[in-house]
């Protein structure tokens, strides 16, 4: 009797494994082909198919990449690298920075942080198991080891450990040019010296303190290159004087207090982190440790840096002599159109939007010098050479002296430009709790949007002698004005080229 046939499904499937290969074994492979040996060779003597040496050959600059970094151990066969890669760049970075403080981290404070991190950055389904904790280990070669106890019990000094460990940490990883320092800072942007100005003859004073303050956010980077276009905050969303305006030269924000808060803060940042993605960088901004300078999520190419709240002032760059000459050289402006004013007799009037153009003309006059000296007075090492004295900005003090006793106006004695420069430095500039919006007084109350208003005069001058904005031909006229008084003048080609700019801008030509 002839046996039955065997089903095919019931015959035995011999599966042939899979060969596996570590990186170091895939580095000898592309060694070998290209030294020449032949491809059939190489493949036969390591057990692999003829596409599968074509693949590590495709993947080469991969393959080489893992094996020259640190991530990596040469004998392992996956080139799998971690799906939230910047959760894992903050984490080490945390971790490093807890090393330089000599504080000791074990596993749980590691998954700790890591899913704090996690919830930071937006990536709400990752949890931090076992096994995620030990490939995290893996690939960064970390190790625990029992911390051994100070013999003297001496303190670290913070100052010292941020100067000398993590200062120097972040600076490694980042060129100067993309090192960025930001800082708040109060200004009452109409305020005349109090009692100090009298004319001649007078016992009565000009003018009184103007309390009209706004937060002006002022930030540059290390090189000098690069000044970041500042942020005010002021109280009023849409102050009188900004009607009809479709553009300012700064970024403008508001809020019932004029200060920074988180909300702003995450907003300023998001923005600034699209226009370095546009400019293809990576930047560090380094930033006060404060209730408004929340962890942002999703940033992109900004890394934010924070100064531990116990570290002084001296290491913030912007407050060792850049916010300084700004306000020298705006309270300069603001003196000299009061002078103006003095010397025509008509009333002296300055707005918000006088206030910003003013800000936006004295911001493009501070020098890299200027800026690039601060960072160094903050401890940051400039890969530049000592500066010029020569090239140091010029105190404008006396000029302003003497420009005031020609008008007529005495300026007053023992008061210093530097000292009516900085006489709002105190003003507070960030909110004490996020989002903070305590009741609104009856003198501010919020509008149907949301902004807050206030019946406080913000133009500096009348609401009915509001003027109408000037037309295309008014506009042409003043530029023609304009052009034959900068041609009287030693010009360069970048003037002309600018005043042919705005004549475009304001009559377009035709295109072909």
């Amino acid at each position: 009797m002839a046996e039955a046939p065997v089903e095919a499904s019931t015959l035995p499937v011999t599966v042939k494994k899979k060969k596996s290969l570590s990186i170091e074994e895939k580095i000898d492979i592309i060694n070998a082909v290209e030294s020449g040996k032949k491809k059939a060779e190489i493949a036969a003597e390591y057990g692999i198919k003829k596409n599968s040496l074509s693949s590590i050959m495709k993947n080469k600059d991969k393959v080489l990449e893992a094996f020259e970094s640190l991530r990596f151990d040469p004998k392992r066969k996956r080139l799998r690298t971690a799906f939230y890669t910047d959760l894992e760049e903050a984490l080490m970075r945390w971790y490093r920075i807890a090393q330089c403080l000599n504080v000791p981290v074990n596993g749980p404070m590691l998954r700790l942080k890591a899913n704090d991190f996690a919830q930071k950055l937006g990536h709400n389904d990752f949890k931090c198991s076992n096994g995620w904790l030990d490939r995290f280990k893996s690939r960064y070669g970390l190790v625990f080891r029992a911390q051994p106890a100070e013999a003297s019990g001496v303190s670290v000094d913070p100052s010292t450990v941020w100067y000398q460990n993590i200062l120097p940490y972040y600076l490694s990883d980042y060129h100067p040019k993309n090192v960025f320092n930001v800082k708040e800072t109060g200004l009452l942007y109409r305020m005349l010296p109090t009692n100090t100005f009298a004319f001649k003859g007078e016992t009565c004073s000009v003018g009184k303190l103007c309390k009209d303050r706004i937060t002006l956010v002022v930030g540059a980077n290390m090189d000098g290159s690069e000044k970041l276009p500042l942020l005010v905050i002021g109280k009023n969303k849409n102050p009188h004087c900004f009607k009809g305006i479709k553009s300012l030269p700064v970024h403008y924000e508001a809020n019932r207090m004029a200060w920074m808060t988180s909300d702003i803060f995450e907003q300023w940042m998001q923005k600034l982190d699209e226009k370095f993605q546009a400019q293809q960088r990576r930047v560090v901004i380094f930033v006060d440790s404060s209730p408004a300078h929340p962890e942002v999520k999703n940033l992109k190419s900004i890394e934010l840096a924070f100064f531990p709240s116990c570290l002084s002032s001296k290491f913030v760059a912007m407050k060792q002599g850049v916010i300084k000459s700004l306000k020298i050289k705006y309270r300069h402006c603001l003196i000299k159109k009061f002078l103006s004013s003095v010397e025509d007799s008509r009333e002296f009037t300055f707005s918000l939007l006088d206030a910003v153009d003013t800000l936006h003309l004295c911001w493009s006059t501070v020098t890299s010098e200027t800026i690039i000296k601060s960072y160094e007075e903050a401890g940051f090492k400039s890969q530049k050479e000592e500066n010029d004295p020569a090239n140091a900005e010029r105190d404008p003090g006396l000029d302003l002296v003497t420009h005031a006793l020609g008008a007529g106006v005495e300026f007053p004695e023992g008061l210093s430009i530097e000292e009516y420069a900085a006489l709002d430095d105190d003003l507070e500039t960030c909110e004490a709790v996020p989002n903070d919006e305590s009741e609104c007084t009856e003198e501010s109350q919020p509008d149907e949007t949301g902004f807050y208003t206030s019946d406080e005069e913000d133009d500096g001058g009348s609401l009915e002698t509001e003027l109408p904005l000037p037309s295309k031909n008014e506009a042409l006229t003043a530029l023609d004005t304009l052009k034959k008084f900068l041609r009287s003048q030693d010009m360069n080609d970048g003037l002309h080229n600018s005043l042919a700019e705005l004549e475009n801008f304001i009559n377009p030509l035709p295109p072909k």
